[in-house]
C-alpha cells in the first residue's frame, strides 16, 4: 500500500480520536514537533526503519522519546501503534494531513499570501477578515514575501489563486497593447 494513503488513514483515525478527547490542537502541535525532529535527525528514520534492530529496543527508545518530549498519552499510543505495525515511515506525512483534517472539521482554511514586502500587522488582519467574509470560513494566513511580484498581493487557497500582483497586471497590459 502507498505510504501517502497509509498516512491519510492513520491521520484520519487519530483526528477522530483526538476530536472525541477534545485534544485536536494539542495533538497537532505534538505531531508537528515530532515531524520537525524526524526531519532534523535523519538517524531517527534510519533507526526505526532498520529491520536489524529488535522491536523491544525500538519500543524503549520510543518510550524515552515520548517522555523527553512530554507527549500526550494519545500521541504516545499513536506512535506505539505505528511502531507495532511497522509503519513509522508514515510519520513525517501525518502532521500535514492531520492539520488539513482538523482545519476542515473546525471550518478553517489555510491561505498563502504572497506580497513583495512584508505586510504590516493591521493590513494582514484586514486581509484575513475580508477573506473570512468572502470564504465564509476562518482564515489562517501564511505570509510569504516574493519581491518578483513587484507589488500587490497573490493569495492561494487550496488550488484557487487570486492574483492581484503588479507583475500580472503589467503582463496583461503588455499583452493587450501587443494585440492592438
Amino acid at each position: 500500500m502507498i505510504a501517502g494513503s497509509l498516512a491519510k488513514r492513520y491521520a484520519r483515525a487519530l483526528e477522530e480520536v483526538a476530536a472525541e478527547a477534545d485534544t485536536l490542537e494539542v495533538v497537532g502541535a505534538e505531531l508537528t514537533r515530532l515531524a520537525t525532529l524526524w526531519q532534523e535527525e535523519p538517524a531517527m528514520a534510519a533507526f526505526f526503519g532498520n529491520p536489524g534492530i529488535l522491536l523491544r529496543q525500538k519500543e524503549q527508545v520510543l518510550r524515552s522519546l515520548s517522555k523527553r518530549m512530554k507527549l500526550s498519552p494519545l500521541v504516545a499510543r499513536f506512535l506505539d501503534l505505528l511502531l507495532s505495525r511497522d509503519r513509522m515511515q508514515v510519520l513525517p506525512a501525518v502532521p500535514r494531513i492531520y492539520g488539513d483534517l482538523v482545519n476542515k472539521r473546525l471550518g478553517r482554511v489555510q491561505a498563502a499570501v504572497t506580497t513583495a514586502v512584508p505586510l504590516a500587522r493591521d493590513l494582514n488582519e484586514r486581509l484575513r477578515r475580508r477573506m473570512a467574509e468572502v470564504l465564509g470560513k476562518t482564515v489562517l494566513l501564511e505570509p510569504r514575501v516574493d519581491p518578483a511580484i513587484l507589488g500587490g498581493v497573490v493569495v492561494q487557497v487550496d488550488s484557487t489563486v487570486y492574483d492581484g500582483s503588479l507583475r500580472t497586471q503589467l503582463s496583461r497590459l503588455r499583452e493587450h497593447l501587443l494585440r492592438e
